[in-house]
């Protein structure tokens, strides 16, 4: 799965939430685009990024070792 915090996702979430709350499931209400962080996203595809990107290095240059098992 890959992160999103799409528009579209963000309303699925708050549909979800919203049933919760009036089911009783969550007692305090709260905004969902304030509890969605974009930096935490953000900063979980530069991570992926990154460690693509280098793998991807150490193919070119010969450096990858295939896993055991």
């Amino acid at each position: 799965m890959v992160p999103n915090l799409s528009a579209q996702n963000l309303a699925s979430i708050e549909i979800g939430k919203d049933f919760m709350v009036s089911h009783g499931y969550i007692k305090n209400d709260f905004d969902v685009h304030e509890w969605a962080a974009p930096e935490f996203e953000e900063r979980a595809v530069q991570q992926l990024l990154e460690e693509r990107w280098e793998k991807l290095g150490e193919e070119r240059l010969g450096l990858a070792h295939p896993r055991l098992g």
